[in-house]
C-alpha cells in the first residue's frame, strides 16, 4: 500500500495531529511521517473533522437562497451574520444563476423557514427554498484511484461500477447525546483545524491537557460527537476541479438505494444528505474537470429510472466557506435561537 492507503485508517479513527503517535502506528521514522503528510497536504487533500451535529441536539437543514441586491452586495457580511446567529454551517454561490446554497445546523424544534421569512420581508432574500434533512455524513476519498505521487487522479471506471462500497447498510437518523461546553469548543477547534495539537486546544481554553485529552478521547472519539475524521480532494492549480452537488427530488424508496449506491461510490466525493419525508438524496463532490464526461457517463449508466430525477449543480469553490460550531449560542446547556429575533439582528446589521 501506498502513504495515502495507509493512513486512512490511522486519520478515520482520530486525526492526524500527533506525528509522533502516527509514525508509530504506521512504523515510520517520524520525519519521514512528518515529510509525507506535508506532501499530502500540498497535493490538494486536507484532514476534515465530521461532527455529528445529531449528536449536539442539532438538525441538519439544506436552503437554496437567492438574494436581493443588499444582501447580495454584502454577501460575506450576510453569510457571516448567518453563522453567528443563525447556525449556518456552510454555503457557496451557485453558478451560473447567483443563487446560494446553505447547510445550517438549527437545534431541534427550531424554524429555520420562520427565520428566512424574516429576512425576506426584511428585503434581504427574495426567493428560497429550505429542506430538513434526516441525515448527513462526509466522506474519504478513495486512494486507489488517486496518485499521491503526482498527486493526480487515475480513475478506472470500470473497477468503480464493481466497487462495493456504495452497497452500505441503511443510515439511521442520530439522536443527540449527553455533551458539555468543553466538549462543544474542543469539537469547534477540531472543525476549525482537524490537525491542530491538544496541547494548543488546551492552551487557547486555558484548560488542562489531562482535561483535553480526557474529554477528546471518552467523548469526541469514544461517545462519536465527531463521527470520524476524513480526507478529501480539494483541487490544485495541477488538476482543475469542478465543484458539484448531485441533487435529486422526490426519489422512491427503491430509488433512493439506487441513487444513494452510485453517488457513494464517486472516488472524490465530499458527503451525501438525504430527507426520508421527501425523497431529496444529495452529494456534493469536487471533481477533477478532466473526469467531469466520466463521471456524468458513469451516473447516467448507473442510475437507472432515477436518473430522470437528477439535477447538476455547479458551486464556485471561491466562495465557499465552512463555519464551525456556534458555540457561544450555547448558553446554561441549551442552544438559544429566535427566528425573528434573529432576523431582526441580521437586518440591522446590514444597514451599518
Amino acid at each position: 500500500m501506498d502513504f495515502l492507503e495507509r493512513i486512512i485508517p490511522e486519520v478515520r479513527a482520530g486525526g492526524a495531529r500527533n506525528i509522533v503517535e502516527l509514525a508509530k502506528a504506521l512504523h515510520l521514522p517520524v520525519e519521514t511521517t512528518r515529510y509525507k503528510v506535508k506532501g499530502m497536504l500540498k497535493r490538494g487533500l486536507s484532514v476534515h473533522a465530521s461532527v455529528d451535529y445529531n449528536k449536539f441536539d442539532l438538525m441538519n437543514y439544506e436552503a437554496y437562497l437567492m438574494l436581493r441586491p443588499k444582501s447580495q452586495a454584502n454577501e460575506k457580511k450576510f453569510f457571516q451574520s448567518l453563522s453567528e446567529y443563525a447556525y449556518l454551517t456552510s454555503y457557496a454561490r451557485r453558478l451560473p444563476d447567483n443563487g446560494y446554497v446553505c447547510s445550517f445546523a438549527l437545534p431541534v424544534g427550531k424554524s429555520l423557514s420562520r427565520l428566512i421569512r424574516g429576512l425576506t420581508e426584511a428585503g434581504l432574500v427574495e426567493s428560497s427554498r429550505v429542506e430538513p434533512l434526516s441525515w448527513k455524513r462526509d466522506h474519504m476519498i478513495h486512494p486507489a484511484f488517486f496518485q499521491l505521487k503526482r498527486g493526480v487522479w487515475h480513475i478506472d471506471w470500470s473497477k468503480i461500477k464493481k466497487d462495493t462500497r456504495g452497497e452500505e447498510k441503511k443510515v439511521e437518523p442520530k439522536v443527540s447525546s449527553e455533551f458539555d461546553e468543553l466538549d462543544l469548543m474542543i469539537a469547534r477547534a477540531l472543525e476549525q483545524d482537524a490537525l491542530i495539537k491538544l496541547s494548543d486546544i488546551a492552551s487557547s481554553l486555558k484548560t488542562t491537557l489531562n482535561n483535553v485529552f480526557y474529554h477528546f478521547h471518552k467523548h469526541i472519539l469514544e461517545g462519536k460527537l465527531i463521527e470520524e475524521f476524513v480526507i478529501r480532494w480539494n483541487g490544485t492549480p495541477k488538476q482543475e476541479s469542478v465543484f458539484a452537488q448531485f441533487e435529486f427530488e422526490g426519489l422512491g424508496i427503491s430509488e433512493e438505494k439506487s441513487a444513494g449506491s452510485s453517488v457513494r461510490k464517486l472516488p472524490f466525493l465530499w458527503s451525501e444528505a438525504l430527507s426520508l419525508d421527501t425523497g431529496l438524496y444529495i452529494g456534493e463532490a469536487m471533481i477533477p474537470t478532466s473526469q467531469y464526461l466520466q463521471t456524468l457517463q458513469y451516473l447516467s449508466e448507473t442510475l437507472g429510472d432515477s436518473s430522470e430525477k437528477l439535477k447538476v449543480i455547479f458551486l464556485d469553490p471561491k466562495t465557499r466557506h465552512q463555519f464551525p460550531l456556534p458555540a457561544h449560542l450555547f448558553k446554561e446547556g441549551e442552544w438559544k435561537f429566535d427566528p425573528d429575533d434573529c432576523a431582526s439582528l441580521i437586518a440591522s446589521k446590514l444597514k451599518k
